[in-house]
């Protein structure tokens, strides 16, 4: 059985948590996400580490450090009960601050390595590229920011995943960030709920992009643009018609192919749509990321998809919930053959 310990906001104090409602205990890791939730009384058993539980003390599970953010204390008759949310570590990172800037065509290495030597708590990076698929980018005062909004930037300019683990960031491709399990997701076997919401509100087909514009010549009072503006139109638009999507205005760009997958990673050409599976049994092993063979004979699936969020109740019989893919090419097939089952 994985113990819980808490540690003292001045690291001088560990101990394990007893008492704790198990039915309560709740690890959620999605993209943004990553934190555990409990409930736990006093007792005579736990009434130290009890005391040691407060805002910025640190709660250890499964091999992973979390935060105390979230810290409500309530009295259920005359038993003091804290309510608990601890974020990961990582979160954290979010209180350092990079003043410098720099531009250019840069690596995702050149913009990490100017994130982490602002920070001042340890953390550290790794970056996998595979098979050289994260290209360079063009970058314009890239600082000024806190570190957790530079990270969020380089995610979305690299098109990276990040990994954590304690105080490290690994930083992977997208398109590699997946992993064939022999686990599936099958109709009666481990599953008899599964839900789906579409959304076509933000559905748009055409966006337009323009970058950099070089120093004006003399006679002019704005210089030549390096490359000119563009227009994307997905070919979705023949389903859809013409949605415009608002432009990307963007100095960091003096390439028009760059632009081009920006504008193409940007669009929502698609509805936002979401899928949810309540799995009937505990042993389920699987993480974000990972790729399971969903088996859903009513609507005719047989087919692999993501896992992009995960809610675990390790210490009570409550079973995991599994957030499914919910990018283009994936839940759209699902959803067709949902509709059809309805018709």
């Amino acid at each position: 059985m994985k113990n819980v310990l808490v540690m003292n906001y001045e690291r001088t104090k560990r101990e394990i948590l007893t008492d704790f409602k198990r039915d309560s205990f709740k690890v959620e890791d999605k993209d943004d996400i990553f934190n555990i939730e409990f409930e736990v009384p006093m007792t005579n058993r736990n009434a130290w580490t009890f005391n040691l539980l407060e805002n910025e003390s640190s709660v250890f599970f499964d091999g992973q450090e979390f935060i105390v953010k979230q810290c409500d204390n309530l009295a259920h008759g005359s038993t003091k009960v804290k309510q608990v949310t601890a974020t990961h570590i990582t979160h954290t990172i979010q209180d350092g601050y990079q003043y410098d800037v720099m531009s250019g065509t840069k690596s995702i290495n050149e913009c990490l390595t100017h994130i982490f030597k602002a920070d001042k708590q340890g953390f550290n990076y790794d970056v996998k590229n595979i098979n050289g698929s994260i290209s360079r980018v063009e970058q314009e005062n890239f600082g000024n920011a806190n570190l957790v909004k530079l990270i969020e930037e380089v995610q979305k300019d690299y098109d990276v995943t990040v990994v954590r683990d304690n105080k490290l960031f690994t930083f992977i491709p997208n398109r590699y960030f997946e992993n064939k399990t022999n686990e599936q997701i099958r109709y009666r076997a481990n599953t008899d709920s599964v839900s789906f919401s579409i959304d076509t509100y933000s559905l748009k087909t055409q966006i337009r992009g323009s970058g950099k514009r070089k120093e004006p010549k003399e006679g002019q009072t704005v210089g030549d643009w390096y490359f000119e503006p563009v227009t994307y139109t997905s070919p979705e638009s023949e389903k859809w018609g013409i949605r415009i999507q608002d432009p990307i205005e963007d100095e960091r760009y003096t390439i028009q192919s760059n632009m081009i997958d920006r504008l193409k990673r940007e669009l929502k050409d698609y509805p936002t749509i979401s899928g949810k599976v309540d799995l009937k049994v505990l042993n389920f092993n699987v993480q974000r990321g990972d790729l399971v063979r969903f088996v859903y004979e009513p609507l005719g699936i047989n087919q692999f998809i993501r896992v992009v969020g995960l809610t675990r109740y390790p210490f009570s019989n409550k079973t995991p919930e599994v957030e499914l893919d919910n990018q283009k090419r994936t839940i759209l097939d699902y959803v067709v053959a949902l509709m059809k089952g309805v018709k």
